[in-house]
């Protein structure tokens, strides 16, 4: 009996012990992805590579097209973390939500505008109608600023059609229902294909922007940090896998965007190689940015510092304890 009781001790101890995944597996998370392109990938990688059971989180993953739509989910309290960008954060914030970004995937605008072959620049854009995902979605934000970059206004000059998701617009584009859309890859490489061709890279043009985060409420940050935590681990050995395990990467990726082809799925890892962050801090001018457009048309904008849309104390606490150092080695 005292043999039986000194192990329950022993057991009871271990499960008290701070850290221990067991902890953050409390409550089950709902989390959001809002695209289907590879720099969507972390998510898919630490559901299927098991780094959420690995940090002790029970977690589902959903898809729901463009950052708006999930920024709503998110209000509800159907989806607890997210990949919302940062137009999604700013304008909840400004109608009195509490979305705040705890970690960046992509700190700038990582799309590519898909034109129709006769569109020879951005100039050949006036008034010819372009599609987005969703109106304030990141496919919203990098087309209007790429058309004020050249000088053009959007609405006024070049009309905006709300399509839907990726896909759609590579459909819309096909039938000329629109003449450019911002896309990601794997459908932008698709939509070339079929013949279309590549306009811009937005990368390129050196636009800030919380392309995608991973977002959470201020109430789920403060109530559950340990699991927010727990999920930004996941993220970095998620990220490091897509590094370390190429060929298992692929086979995820594959899974979830239904890409086989191997030109195109090699394509596709490219596009997340290139622009998925390893240690994802979130950039001050990608939230500014942000707030500036919106300050266009609500004043309200100018109450705000970008300070208050995005906390980076769980990835600072990550690096001074050397969990991003000890993944890649430096």
């Amino acid at each position: 009996m005292k043999g039986l009781m000194a192990w329950k001790i022993i057991v009871l101890s271990f499960v008290l012990l701070p850290g221990v995944p067991a902890l953050v597996s409390a409550q089950k998370l709902v989390v959001g992805y809002s695209g289907v392109t590879a720099i969507q990938a972390p998510f898919w990688v630490m559901k299927d590579a098991g780094y959420f059971k690995q940090e002790g989180l029970d977690a589902d993953l959903i898809y729901i097209a463009s950052s708006s739509t999930m920024a709503q989910a998110m209000m509800a309290g159907e989806v607890a973390i997210s990949t919302a960008n940062s137009q999604a954060v700013v304008d909840t914030g400004l109608q009195g939500g509490d979305l705040v970004a705890v970690g960046a995937f992509v700190n700038f605008v990582a799309l590519y505008i898909i034109a129709a072959p006769e569109i020879k620049s951005i100039q050949d854009l006036r008034d010819k109608p372009v599609g987005v995902t969703r109106f304030g979605a990141t496919t919203d934000f990098g087309i209007q600023m790429l058309l004020k970059k050249y000088g053009l206004e959007p609405v006024r000059d070049v009309p905006i059609i709300q399509i839907g998701g990726v896909p759609e617009l590579a459909a819309a584009l096909s039938k000329r229902s629109i003449y450019a859309a911002a896309m990601s890859y794997p459908m932008g490489l698709v939509a070339q294909k079929s013949g279309m061709k590549l306009l811009a890279n937005l990368a390129k043009e050196e636009i800030p922007f919380l392309h995608q985060g991973i977002t959470t409420t201020g109430r789920f940050l403060r109530e559950r940090r340990a699991q927010a935590k727990a999920f930004v681990r996941a993220y970095g050995r998620a990220v490091h896998f897509m590094h370390t395990r190429k060929e298992a990467s692929k086979a995820i990726v594959s899974r979830y965007t239904k890409v086989t082809d191997p030109t195109l799925l090699e394509g596709t890892m490219q596009y997340a190689y290139d622009f998925v962050q390893k240690i994802p801090l979130v950039k001050r001018e990608a939230i500014q940015v942000t707030m500036d457009e919106s300050g266009r048309k609500n004043p309200k904008a100018k109450q705000f510092k970008p300070e208050q849309f995005y906390d980076n104390s769980l990835v600072q606490e990550l690096v001074k304890e050397g969990f991003f150092a000890a993944l890649w080695g430096r």
